[in-house]
């Protein structure tokens, strides 16, 4: 019986002792957001693909993305740099509801040539040329142009004043015969701010 309770009591202290050590403000809690739209190019099909100028255009890499699936442009071919303006743009994102917003995604890149160009639009049709809208250039973070394919965030890239309708998001690359980037786009997603 003795021996019972001397280790229901060592038992017990031990509990005391361990939690005594923890208190509430030990612990962080992580934000958790509230997505509107996010896509790590699983999607694929739902972007509209769009070559203004130049064979080359944005594809699906299965391979390299962060982590799985990644958009690639490169105006890179068989040796030589080719001129190229592609556009690769988002399906409808519904912020109707909402009165404030951010967008984020990664991007990699190797190689010299022109940064990728980051657009938002609230009336483009949904298909065919962009060059009929509107667009509205924003800036974020992007891998740096002597990087080895090192994945950036962008980090939060308020969108709030196009909020309250339908918004597209589009990646623009361009190329020159003289010099053509390869530029890697994954993990998009637009937070409630």
């Amino acid at each position: 019986m003795k021996k019972i309770v001397k280790t229901l009591i060592i038992t017990v202290s031990s509990a005391l002792v361990l939690s005594s050590c923890v208190k509430d403000d030990d612990y962080t809690v992580p934000p958790v957001y509230e997505y509107l739209f996010i896509d790590g190019f699983d999607n694929w099909a739902d972007w509209t693909k769009y070559s203004v100028s130049g064979t080359q255009e944005w594809v699906l890499d299965t391979q390299y993305g962060n982590p799985g699936n990644c958009a690639k442009m490169s105006g890179f071919q068989s040796g030589s740099s080719y001129t190229n303006e592609d556009w690769l743009i988002s399906p409808a994102i519904d912020l109707s509801s909402v009165s404030t917003a951010a967008l984020k995604f990664d991007t990699a890149t190797k190689f010299s040539g022109n940064p990728i160009e980051i657009y938002i639009s609230t009336d483009y049709s949904g298909s065919g040329n962009p060059n009929g809208a509107t667009w509205n250039i924003l800036s974020g973070t992007l891998s740096p142009s002597t990087g080895n394919y090192d994945w950036t965030g962008s980090g939060n890239i308020d969108i709030s004043a196009h909020t309250g309708s339908n918004v597209y998001i589009a990646f623009k690359y361009t190329s020159t015969t003289s010099e053509s980037a390869t530029w890697e786009v994954d993990n998009v997603k637009i937070l409630k701010d």
